[in-house]
């Protein structure tokens, strides 16, 4: 598959090492943003939007009666939150094409981790809007209501349990031993944070670092 997409040669490609980018690994949450501290870079900035108001866009989760929200103003900066809502949950993000995607956090039968490549992949043009009608990826924007997905260089995550390369947009790994594998799509809705806690009255909502922990840089191995 990934030779039909740009680049060709993704999969000879280690992952980057101190990639700026830093998933999530050890989410906190909180019934709002009220009571904490927020780092400047989560509040201010024509990216982020103004962190968590009452129109500020959130990805809300909602699995076997428990609610999440994932605010798109962390997620612009870190784009994978491994989290457990009622069993293993992925939510991932990609600023480029404006595109998200969650799904259980599964490989092989067993939860896995994962964390950005430092890499871009662009699927052909058919796989992308495939995605998105088989309501594989969404789009969304930390300052746009409607957001259209964008067929662009996309956020390539490795897991570590097979150190394979997934495609975010296709919810698939395109490199090493899981290619071809899918992941499980979970539903999930793109509203304002009022809307979701109107209709989620005792939903939780992630928390940005440092009171949610990040992944620590560390090498790894080229995707099997």
């Amino acid at each position: 598959m990934v030779e039909n997409g740009f680049p060709r040669t993704l999969c000879d490609r280690p992952p980057v090492k101190n990639v700026g980018i830093r998933a999530v690994v050890g989410p906190a949450y909180a019934r709002s943003w009220d009571e904490i501290s927020v780092p400047e870079k989560y509040r201010l900035g024509a990216e982020v939007g103004d962190g968590l108001t009452a129109q500020s866009q959130v990805v809300g989760v909602e699995r076997d009666g428990a609610a999440r929200a994932y605010p798109l103003s962390v997620l612009w900066w870190h784009e994978v939150v491994n989290d457990d809502l009622n069993g293993p949950v992925l939510v991932t993000y990609c600023p480029l094409c404006q595109s998200g995607m969650v799904a259980k956090r599964v490989v092989d039968e067993q939860a896995a981790t994962f964390r950005v490549s430092g890499h871009l992949w662009q699927p052909p043009r058919i796989y992308t809007e495939a995605s998105v009608l088989d309501g594989r990826a969404f789009g969304a924007s930390a300052t746009e209501s409607d957001a259209e997905v964008r067929n662009s260089g996309n956020l390539v995550l490795v897991d570590d349990a097979t150190e394979s390369y997934w495609s975010q947009l296709l919810a698939r790994a395109v490199c090493g031993s899981a290619s071809g594998t899918r992941l499980d799509i979970l539903p999930s809705t793109v509203t304002t944070w009022d809307a979701w806690r109107d209709d989620h009255p005792k939903t939780d909502v992630l928390l940005p670092p440092p009171h949610s922990a990040v992944a620590r840089e560390a090498e790894r191995r080229q995707p099997r």
